[in-house]
């Protein structure tokens, strides 16, 4: 069994890779409108948010009992997060900026208005032709409402006893259910004027985490387990059906904390263990700069209006660019900058806090 305390969990690594490619896909299929790929993966959003609230209270609960710690606790999540919502907010800005050119009035006062507020991680920028709260680079509306639950998380910790979380859970998980119903699916939260769905979408599922690190998981994992988890998350994200409140619902509420329960201990033997770091590392870079590159192939895709098998082959190219683009970002961008970000951070932190932990 995984210790408390302990900030990786190999499996849940190969979790975050899975996720990160269906939402890539899913935004594919969204531009080109292929309604049968990936079409369930916007609440690969919910999952990413569980396995926060767990992987955090288990890297960080025990140490947040010191009321001095929050500031310890914020810094290295801003050091973690923000190389790549910087790169990202560039990259769809200089994209946005090509968007605009072909036909579009260029305000520049406006462009630079919401490159800082995208860099800020703050949803109120406003640019023309989209209602999405991160213009630029629209995935990072669900780095916004991490953020927002970290720090809650940060700044209310003593009170998070058992019973309070489970109120807590109970009462985002009716909101989702109302939501969802009332709606007809619970894709929301990106756009101007769903920010309250987006609080309820991160408080359940991040404070869900919390509650599972609490009560504990199963302590006994075998590789069979583990297998039918990780193929159980693909057929969930995949599965062509239409989209749906209740099956929106019973994944985020059973299916999600149910895989994490049943799989989040596996002792992932040790040749595998550097392949799902690999992939759980380069998950965050290929969600923060995939969408700028997806608008890119697809202003191609349209304009030459590709038969079938053109167009497969762009896509198939459109993934590996994605792919690759994650790569160099994590070699080159993301891990030296975090490296030299945390090294300032360590200077100003308490000797006796033990370093990073892992992205969750």
């Amino acid at each position: 069994m995984i210790p408390r305390g302990s900030g990786h969990y190999p499996i849940l690594d190969v979790y975050r890779a899975i996720a990160s490619f269906a939402v890539l896909l899913y935004h594919i299929a969204g531009s080109l409108q292929i309604p049968s790929m990936a079409s369930h993966a916007y609440v690969a959003v919910d999952f990413f948010f569980l396995l926060s609230g767990f992987v955090i209270d288990r890297a960080y609960g025990t140490r947040l009992e010191d009321r001095s710690f929050k500031l310890e606790f914020l810094l290295p999540r801003f050091v973690r997060l923000w190389p790549m919502i910087v790169l990202g907010t560039f990259v769809g800005a200089v994209v946005s900026i090509g968007s605009l050119l072909r036909g579009h009035t260029l305000d520049l006062s406006q462009m630079a208005l919401v490159l800082a507020f995208g860099v800020l991680l703050l949803p109120f920028g406003r640019m023309p032709l989209t209602a999405s709260i991160f213009p630029f680079d629209g995935p990072l509306w669900s780095l916004f409402y991490e953020v927002v639950a970290n720090a809650a998380y940060c700044f209310v910790f003593r009170w998070l006893r058992i019973p309070v979380l489970s109120i807590l859970v109970v009462l985002f998980a009716i909101g989702l259910v109302v939501v969802s119903l009332e709606k007809g699916d619970l894709e929301l939260g990106a756009r101007t004027g769903e920010i309250s769905v987006g609080l309820l979408r991160v408080g359940f599922s991040f404070f869900a985490g919390v509650f599972m690190s609490r009560i504990g998981t199963a302590s006994s994992v075998g590789g069979t387990t583990a297998i039918t988890s990780v193929a159980g998350l693909i057929g969930v994200l995949f599965v062509p059906l239409p989209q749906h409140a209740i099956y929106d619902v019973a994944c985020i509420l059973v299916v999600f904390p149910l895989l994490i329960w049943r799989s989040a201990e596996t002792a992932v033997p040790p040749g595998w263990r550097r392949a799902c770091s690999f992939v759980g590392e380069l998950s965050y870079p290929l969600y923060a700069l995939h969408y700028p590159i997806t608008r890119i192939f697809f202003y191609f895709q349209d304009t030459l209006a590709l038969g079938k098998t053109a167009l497969a082959f762009s896509i198939v190219l459109e993934v590996i660019t994605c792919l690759g683009a994650a790569y160099v970002a994590t070699k080159f961008v993301d891990q030296p900058v975090r490296n030299r970000l945390g090294s300032m951070v360590e200077r100003i932190r308490s000797p006796r806090v033990a370093p990073l932990a892992g992205r969750t």
